[in-house]
């Protein structure tokens, strides 16, 4: 008989550690099993799933984006019929800038004003950069795949940037955007990071040039009215389809709500209490206990439905 455990958790990161740490920490105190899978196990994991002597009820896949070797393991559970908390499919959709500022626009989200170039390899889109003066100076230009900031251009002025970035990313899109310079609440950048985890929106100030997060409170939220980017962090769920992503959202003098970045798949979770510019304890541990509650939903989908294909089976005549 098949060993059922309740999550899944592949990892690779180093920097993960204390992360994956909470997560088993939250997901014991639920009664939640976990079996934890790194580059040490995973051939051995990955043969028992495909075995059918192991099963996960939900699984969280924080290593396949960077590390290959895990891709069969994510193929198995999904054959096995193991719930993702990002599955693969969504996450492919979800990291394209291009198709996701589309989907934004079209869904009344305010993106920064954007023009989106075919791969250098389609062409010359002499139409498109004739619009260039509508993004004004400087702007930003980026391709459409890619996070940690890869590719990334700030501050560009010129076309012979854009020409250059096209060349350096000939395989991909490349988004030309405004500039957007949030307003200050407070005294502090208007700029921040809103989380969205199986149905919670925790929400950080997030400094876009020293990288230090700190959490809003709710009397800050209640004071600048920032709950409105709750409701953009769960339109932004609808539109992507994962249950765990960050986004950026800037605030500008005009009170502006942009989602600057579209979705981040793979949220940095190292914790401040272990770098400077981690993210703070506690929203790692709200996070945790959110995936957490997660798993706990997915488990009895998953034995409920096992339930009744039992009780089918009982019933079903000969």
């Amino acid at each position: 008989m098949a060993t059922a455990i309740d999550f899944g958790i592949a990892w690779e990161w180093e920097h993960d550690e204390g992360f994956i740490g909470v997560l088993e920490r939250v997901c014991a105190a639920r009664g939640l099993t976990t079996c934890v899978v790194s580059p040490a196990n995973l051939r051995s994991v990955e043969a028992g799933i495909a075995a059918g002597e192991l099963s996960f009820d939900a699984f969280f896949d924080r290593a396949s984006d960077t590390d290959p070797s895990f891709l069969p393991l994510a193929s198995a559970v999904a054959r096995a019929g193991g719930v993702f908390v990002n599955r693969p499919c969504d996450v492919e959709r979800a990291i394209n800038k291009a198709a996701m500022h589309i989907d934004f626009s079209s869904r009344g989200i305010d993106v920064p004003y954007t023009i989106i170039l075919p791969r250098f390899e389609e062409g010359d889109p002499t139409g498109e950069i004739l619009r260039l003066d509508n993004v004004g100076t400087p702007f930003i230009v980026k391709p459409a795949h890619g996070g940690g900031g890869l590719g990334v251009l700030l501050g560009a002025r010129t076309l012979a940037e854009v020409v250059a970035a096209r060349k350096e990313f000939g395989h991909d899109q490349i988004l030309i955007q405004e500039n957007i310079v949030p307003r200050l609440l407070g005294g502090r950048k208007a700029w921040f990071r809103a989380y969205y985890v199986g149905g919670e929106t925790p929400l950080c100030w997030w400094d876009p040039e020293i990288h230090v997060y700190e959490r809003v409170t709710p009397a800050e939220a209640a004071e600048w009215g920032l709950g409105r980017m709750e409701a953009i962090a769960r339109l932004i769920h609808d539109i992507s389809r994962l249950n765990f992503f960050s986004t950026e959202i800037a605030v500008t003098g005009e009170m502006r709500y942009v989602s600057v970045d579209y979705v981040n798949d793979q949220c940095d979770m190292r914790l401040k209490s272990k770098t400077h510019d981690g993210v703070p304890d506690d929203v790692v541990e709200s996070v945790c206990a959110s995936l957490a509650g997660f798993v706990a939903r997915a488990r009895a989908q998953r034995r409920h439905r096992t339930t009744r294909r039992s009780h089918r089976c009982r019933g079903a005549r000969p």
